[in-house]
């Protein structure tokens, strides 16, 4: 064999040795660990009379601002809403600038029927345990988070379903706890329309009330959406801001990402006026 293509293959031969070495090296190099973005927390409610589940996500990097305060998003059935609310709220944020960041908190469910409506019906004679769960979120759950995380005093709550039932029926029944509300698909048909009928009375007797209200509605039908919207045209003081939007194309399970997306949106688009 030549003697220079000899030397060329002992070179080639040894090249790719030190290649394939280095690329073992680096894959034995690689290590691995758990990704965490919030805090798992069991929470001992005396109100409730049992232990909680709470997830909590801050926003990234908050302990390195210890004198910046961020407002507060309690998201009903965790399980469901929890991760696409921590996406949108992260890039609307820190991508494109049009809302503040958030501390996330997320109630996970243990019996959702029974925490999220107001009354017991004949078909969920379960149903009732609202009252005690607002009064849990108001008197244990937020003192808690205000305690461990830096909350500013704004706090919105965010429900689907049943979950947005208890969003407005505690908006009702508690006006000062939250400042607003992202309601997607409301069961505003519990108990024959239970909290459409008290939309007129709370009204005339909130007439400064100011807050904000972003309610969706999918393909369903008599879900008691539509009379409550005509109660909010009647009677809505000047300062509670509303808005309603129609997906017609979507089904109760699938319009939530959209809903978040447009109510974030709109709760804070003073916000993001200010911003510019």
């Amino acid at each position: 064999m030549n003697i220079k293509l000899r030397v060329r293959l002992i070179a080639f031969s040894i090249l790719t040795a030190l290649l394939f070495s280095q690329f073992n090296l680096c894959i034995a190099q690689q290590i691995t660990s758990d990704f965490v973005i919030g805090d798992k927390i069991s929470f001992d409610s005396k109100i409730l009379n049992e232990k909680r589940i709470i997830v909590v996500i801050p926003p990234l990097n908050y302990k390195n601002h210890p004198d910046k305060k961020y407002p507060v998003v309690y998201v009903l059935d965790a399980g469901n809403n929890l991760f696409a609310t921590h996406g949108i709220v992260s890039y609307y944020s820190k991508m494109l600038e049009i809302m503040p960041e958030m501390i996330i908190v997320g109630i996970v469910n243990k019996d959702r029927i029974h925490d999220f409506t107001p009354s017991a019906i004949k078909e969920y004679p379960n149903g009732g345990g609202a009252d005690k769960f607002i009064q849990f979120i108001d008197s244990e759950l937020t003192a808690y988070i205000d305690t461990v995380y830096p909350t500013s005093e704004y706090k919105c709550i965010l429900g689907h379903s049943v979950g947005g039932l208890l969003a407005i029926y505690a908006l009702q029944s508690n006006p000062d706890l939250f400042d607003s509300f992202l309601v997607i698909d409301p069961s505003l048909w519990w108990n024959d329309l239970q909290c459409v009928k008290s939309t007129k009375y709370f009204f005339e007797n909130n007439e400064s009330l100011k807050k904000r209200l972003f309610i969706s509605l999918s393909n369903e039908k008599n879900v008691g959406i539509y009379p409550f919207l005509g109660e909010l045209e009647k009677h809505a003081p000047e300062n509670f801001i509303w808005e309603f939007k129609h997906y017609k194309d979507e089904t109760h399970n699938s319009l939530g990402h959209k809903s978040m997306c447009d109510g974030f949106e709109m709760l804070f688009k003073d916000w993001g006026k200010e911003k510019e």
